[in-house]
C-alpha cells in the first residue's frame, strides 16, 4: 500500500509538491503533525533524499521528539540521521562547530534566564544605578526583544533617557558575556544568523548540505528565526512552512505574523496548501470559530469543515458576576460526569492566569478535583505569597518566617550579612526580627545603608499596623503599593509582570469579596481565610480532573466539553489589545479557544466582574456578537425543580456542628461549620491528618454510613 493513501487529498498534496518552496496553512484540528511526518517519510521513503539532507524545526522538545518517534515508526532507525530540533538546539550545533570564527571558544556555556538576570544585576550595580528604579528585568526583556528583532546595540534608535540606558547597559552585556564566554538564550540565534552572513562558506556548507527544510508552527517565528530560515535555504533548498496564521497568537513573545502572510513574497514560486477537513469538532463549532476570525483583516483565508455532523448548540451564559459564573461551571461539569463524562474531558479556558482563583475555589467547595496548568495555584504564586507575607506581618510582628521572606523585597539593602546580625540580635535579646529592626541603630555589625534600611522598613510596617479602620481592599492595596512590590513590576515593563500585577489585583478583588461576604474588615479573620483555602488547594493533585488554563495553555489540545469563560470586553478581549492595537491577535486567540472543544461548547460572561477590588459592569465581549445566533442557545443553570429531584435520593437532611460524616475521598471528618441554606448550604469539615475543607452540600456526596444517606 502506499504510504500517502492514508491521507486526503490536499494532506496528500503536501506531501508531493517537494520541488519548491512550499506553505501548509493548517487549520485546528487538521492532521498538521500527520501531513509534517508523512511529508518527511515520503521524502525519505519514495523520493530517495537520504535522512542527512532533511532539517527540521520544531517549537518544543517535545514535539521534536514525537516527530522523531513518528518518523521513525515510518521508515526505520535510518530516521535518526535527520536534524530534528527546536531553533535553539539546531543552533548550538551548529555554533559548536564554527563559533570560533567570531571569536568565541568552541565550549561556551549557555545561561539560563537566572543567570542572564543576574549578570544583568551585576552591571546594573557597576553603573551606580539604583535598582529599584532599574529592576534587571527590565532590560533582560528589552535585550531580548531587541535580539528577537535582530537589532544589536549600535542599531539601537531609541533615543529617549530610557532607552540610551537600555542601550548602554545591552552594549555592557554582551562585552561581558563574550568575556565570560557565554551566550544567552536570545543569542543562539543572534549568533547563529551573525555567523552565518558573515562567513559565507559556512553559510554555502549548510545550503548544500540541507536539501529540504522543513519549519512546524511557522506563524510563531520571529524575526531572528525567519533570517536562520533564510540562510539556510540555499537556491536549490525546499522549504516546506506549516502553520496557521489565524492561530498566530505570540506576538507579544516577538513572533511576526508578516512572515507567514509575506511567505509567498519572501520564497518566489511558493505554492499554499490549505488543510480545511477538522477531524476534532463538530460542525456548529467550526461555523462559530469560522465567523469569529473571518472579522480579521489581516489572514490568508480558509474555512474549517468536518464530516462529524452539526452537533449541539453553543450554549452561552449570562451570569451575574464571577462568582456566578465559575459556580455555573461546577454545575455544568457535575451535570456532565452525570451523563458519563471523566473529569478530564472537561476544561475551563479563560484569558488570564487571575481568572482561575474564582473556578478553583468552586471547583473546590463543589467537591471536583482539578488539575491547574501553566501556572501555580492561585494563592501560591510569588507575587500573591509577597503580598500575604507583609500582611501577616502586620497582623503578627512576631512572625519572623513571613518578615524573612520580605525583609529584602524589594531589594532594599538588606543582605545575607545584615539578615544574620539582625536574626543573632534578636535571639540574644529574645525579641522578634520586627522588634530588632527598630532597634538597628544599636546592633553591631550593619553596615550604615542596612541601619537605614531596617528602620525605614520598622517605619513602613508600623504605619501598616496604623490603618484599622480602613477597608479590607484598601488596605491590601496600599500594602501591595507602598512596600514597592507594584512599583517594581510596572518598571519591568514585561507581559509577566503585567500577570502578577493582575494576580496582586485579584488578591486586592478578594479582600473586598471577603468583607462584603463577611461583613468584616478583620485582617486576622482574613488572613485565616486565606490560610484554609492555600490548604485546600495545596491538597489537590495533578492525577486528574476538570483542566484549568488560559487559553494560550491550551493551544494544541483539545477535549470533549470546553468552557471559554469571562467573554467580556476588556477582559476578553483584554484591555491591553486596544491601547498596542492587538485586538486582531485577541481574535485569533477566541478562534483557537473555540477549536479546542470537540462536542460541547460553553460561553460565559459576567454582568458585573470585581478587578482591583473595584466592581466594574462590562459589556459582552465583542467576539460573542460575531458568532451567528442561530449556532447559540442560552445556557441556563440547572432549575430548582430538577436540583431537588437530583439531590432528593443523595441529601443529608439536618447537618449538625461536631456530626461525623464520609467524604469519598477524604475519609470521615467533623463537621465544624456550617453556612447557607437548603441547596446551597456550604459545610466545613475537618478530616484528621487532611485539613479543613468546604464543599457545597449538594455536591459534597458526604455519606452517614450507618444511616445509608448520603449528600448530593
Amino acid at each position: 500500500m502506499n504510504l500517502l493513501d492514508e491521507l486526503n487529498e490536499p494532506q496528500r498534496q503536501a506531501c508531493l509538491l517537494t520541488d519548491g518552496p512550499l506553505l501548509v496553512l493548517a487549520g485546528a484540528g487538521s492532521g498538521k503533525t500527520r501531513t509534517l511526518t508523512y511529508r518527511i517519510a515520503h521524502l525519505i521513503h519514495d523520493v530517495g533524499i537520504h535522512p542527512s539532507q532533511i532539517l527540521a524545526f520544531t517549537f518544543t522538545n517535545k514535539a521534536a521528539r514525537e516527530m522523531k518517534t513518528r518518523i521513525e515508526m515510518l521508515v526505520g532507525p535510518e530516521s535518526r540521521f535527520m536534524w530534528i530540533g527546536t531553533f535553539h538546539s539546531v543552533a548550538v550545533r551548529i555554533l559548536r562547530e564554527h563559533i570560533h570564527a567570531l571569536g568565541y571558544d568552541n565550549r561556551f556555556v549557555v545561561y539560563d534566564a537566572e543567570d542572564a538576570r543576574a549578570l544583568l544585576r551585576d552591571i546594573v550595580k557597576s553603573l551606580n544605578w539604583d535598582e529599584k528604579d532599574w529592576p534587571p528585568a527590565l532590560f533582560q526583556n528589552a535585550i531580548s526583544r531587541a535580539k528577537n528583532r535582530f537589532v544589536t546595540p549600535s542599531q539601537w534608535e531609541d533615543a529617549s533617557v530610557y532607552g540610551r540606558r537600555i542601550q548602554e547597559v545591552y552594549r555592557l552585556y554582551q562585552t561581558r558575556l563574550k568575556e565570560l564566554n557565554a551566550l544567552d538564550f536570545d543569542d543562539l540565534i543572534f549568533q547563529s544568523v551573525q555567523l552565518l552572513e558573515s562567513h559565507p562558506e559556512v553559510r554555502a556548507h549548510y545550503q548544500q548540505r540541507f536539501r529540504h527544510v522543513l519549519v512546524d508552527e511557522y506563524q510563531d517565528t520571529n524575526m531572528a528565526q525567519y533570517q536562520f530560515i533564510k540562510n539556510l535555504v540555499g537556491a536549490d533548498s525546499r522549504l516546506c512552512a506549516v502553520g496557521d496564521d489565524d492561530q498566530s497568537i505570540y506576538g507579544w513573545r516577538g513572533a511576526d505574523m508578516r512572515n507567514i502572510l509575506e511567505f509567498q513574497r519572501d520564497f518566489p514560486g511558493a505554492q499554499i496548501v490549505r488543510l480545511e477537513e477538522n477531524y476534532r469538532s463538530t460542525q456548529v463549532i467550526l461555523d462559530a470559530a469560522n465567523a469569529v476570525v473571518r472579522h480579521n483583516q489581516g489572514r490568508l483565508g480558509k474555512e474549517l469543515w468536518t464530516k462529524k455532523g452539526a452537533g449541539d448548540l453553543i450554549r452561552v451564559y449570562r451570569a451575574p458576576d464571577e462568582e456566578s459564573e465559575a459556580w455555573y461551571a461546577a454545575e455544568v461539569i457535575h451535570e456532565a460526569v452525570r451523563r458519563g463524562r471523566r473529569l478530564a474531558d472537561c476544561a475551563i479556558l479563560y484569558r488570564t492566569n487571575a481568572q482561575s482563583r474564582a473556578f478553583e475555589m468552586a471547583m473546590t467547595r463543589a467537591g471536583i478535583q482539578y488539575r491547574l496548568v501553566g501556572g501555580k495555584r492561585f494563592y501560591e504564586r510569588k507575587e500573591v505569597k509577597d503580598v500575604l507575607a507583609y500582611l501577616r506581618v502586620v497582623f503578627n510582628p512576631a512572625d519572623d518566617m513571613s518578615l524573612l521572606r520580605i525583609i529584602n523585597y524589594p531589594r532594599r539593602g538588606i543582605g545575607d550579612v545584615a539578615q544574620r546580625r539582625l536574626r543573632e540580635y534578636a535571639a540574644q535579646e529574645g525579641i522578634s526580627l520586627a522588634e530588632a529592626l527598630a532597634r538597628a541603630e544599636a546592633i553591631e555589625g550593619l553596615s550604615a545603608q542596612a541601619r537605614r534600611a531596617a528602620q525605614e522598613l520598622a517605619t513602613l510596617l508600623a504605619g501598616f499596623q496604623e490603618e484599622g479602620e480602613a477597608s479590607l481592599a484598601d488596605r491590601v492595596r496600599h500594602v501591595a503599593e507602598a512596600s514597592g512590590i507594584m512599583r517594581l513590576l510596572r518598571q519591568e515593563r514585561t507581559r509577566e509582570a503585567d500577570d502578577r500585577l493582575e494576580n496582586i489585583g485579584e488578591l486586592i478583588s478578594e479582600a473586598k469579596r471577603f468583607q462584603d461576604e463577611q461583613g468584616s474588615r478583620d485582617l486576622g479573620e482574613f488572613l485565616g481565610w486565606v490560610s484554609l483555602v492555600s490548604d485546600w488547594d495545596e491538597t489537590q493533585d495533578d492525577g486528574g480532573g476538570v483542566w484549568l488554563m488560559t487559553v494560550h495553555s491550551a493551544k494544541g489540545l483539545e477535549f470533549p466539553l470546553v468552557i471559554v469563560a469571562g467573554l467580556e470586553e476588556g477582559v476578553f478581549p483584554h484591555a491591553r489589545s486596544f491601547d498596542e492595537g492587538t485586538v486582531e491577535e485577541e481574535r485569533r486567540l477566541m478562534y483557537v479557544a473555540l477549536t479546542r472543544a470537540q462536542e460541547e461548547l460553553y460561553l460565559t460572561y459576567a454582568e458585573t466582574r470585581t478587578m482591583l477590588g473595584r466592581t466594574n459592569a462590562n459589556s459582552p465581549s465583542r467576539f460573542l456578537r460575531e458568532i451567528p445566533e442561530a449556532l447559540t442557545t442560552r445556557g441556563e443553570r440547572l432549575a430548582p425543580a430538577d436540583r431537588a429531584t437530583h439531590a432528593a435520593s443523595h441529601r443529608i437532611d439536618g447537618l449538625s456542628l461536631g456530626e461525623k460524616v464520609r467524604h469519598p475521598r477524604f475519609g470521615w471528618g467533623t463537621v465544624v461549620a456550617l453556612r447557607g441554606e437548603g441547596e446551597d448550604t456550604e459545610v466545613t469539615i475537618a478530616f484528621p491528618g487532611g485539613g479543613v475543607r468546604s464543599f457545597l452540600a449538594k455536591f459534597a456526596q458526604l455519606t452517614r454510613e450507618e444511616t445509608g444517606l448520603s449528600g448530593a
